[in-house]
């Protein structure tokens, strides 16, 4: 039986390959859209995505494809799953399609990205009233190697949920809780915000390890990556984000907090929690400096954080 709300995912990535397909397999009308036609397109002529790894299971998708008006049309929450360098041109692109008690969440927004949707619908003048949230973090960790199969390799136990506006928050989960029962409500957007741990993870591992990298060495990115050094680099610019999120009147978690709460395991050092995360075992590093891993989490999360 297709549940009540209807789901817009946009992003055909691995992200919004597993949002969607997990979204459909347990009963939830679902569309997916992308900006581009060759990622989408073998979704497309499938009509549906495979699970594959801790999660199993087909989910029929009712649409997809490149045409963002016929992908939000009739939804009730629009999923957004895609790098934080193009929310303003997803919500431009939104925009003159959005209507009143439509509900989109950036998963994840990375620092402040509700900020940025917001302010990009209202330059571009659209009246719909819509709750904009965003996630912490993903909620899957997931690799997609054939389009319109993902493999799910773990799913966070839990994940912090804010809307721009708090009042909002309690409501949105409760919604989402029967397909995400993970999502918790954050007191704020800023303690979603600024607890961004992949701006913190991802650029220094990568540019500690890029003469690997240029040398075409093959390694696990999270575990063989993360050396005593690259670890204790770690802990020193989390205590400085986590000190830039005190003076702005929240707190967030420090990276083994962090670690420990998503993916359950005992707290320890950040050196011990990322090697031996099972989770993290053969998610292997980029093969090439141009990664998101670096033109997205430095612009859209530590040079906010810098600057703030």
């Amino acid at each position: 039986m297709v549940k009540k709300e209807k789901y817009a995912v946009i992003g055909a990535g691995c992200g919004g390959h597993a949002i969607a397909g997990q979204l459909a397999s347990i009963g939830y009308d679902v569309t997916l859209y992308n900006r581009s036609i060759t990622r989408i397109k073998p979704v497309q002529e499938r009509g549906c995505i495979d699970l594959e790894g801790v999660l199993q299971g087909t989910g029929a998708l009712s649409y997809a494809g490149t045409d963002i008006s016929k992908a939000i049309a009739d939804r009730d929450i629009i999923m957004v799953v895609i790098t934080a360098d193009g929310h303003r041109e997803i919500a431009e692109k939104m925009a003159p399609y959005l209507r009143d008690g439509q509900t989109i969440i950036l998963n994840p927004g990375r620092t402040c990205g509700v900020l940025e949707v917001d302010c990009t619908l209202r330059q571009c003048d659209c009246k719909a009233k819509v709750v904009i949230a965003e996630a912490n973090t993903l909620l899957f960790t997931v690799r997609v190697t054939t389009p319109g199969i993902a493999t799910i390799k773990g799913v966070k136990k839990e994940v912090p949920v804010a809307a721009l506006h708090a009042e909002d928050t309690e409501h949105l989960v409760e919604t989402l809780a029967s397909a995400f029962p993970q999502f918790k409500v954050a007191s704020t957007f800023l303690e979603t915000s600024f607890g961004n741990i992949g701006a913190i993870f991802h650029p220094i591992i990568m540019l500690l390890n890029k003469d690997r990298i240029l040398s075409g060495e093959k390694f696990d990115f999270y575990t063989d990556g993360v050396s005593r050094k690259a670890a204790d680099l770690i802990d020193r610019v989390d205590r400085e984000a986590i000190n830039v999120a005190s003076r702005l009147g929240t707190r967030v978690l420090s990276i083994t907090e962090w670690l420990a709460s998503r993916y359950g395991l005992k707290l320890s050092d950040v050196y011990t929690m990322t090697r031996t995360n099972p989770v993290y075992q053969g998610i292997k590093a980029p093969n090439t400096l141009d990664t998101r891993y670096l033109w997205e989490d430095i612009p859209t999360g530590l040079v906010p954080i810098l600057f703030t």
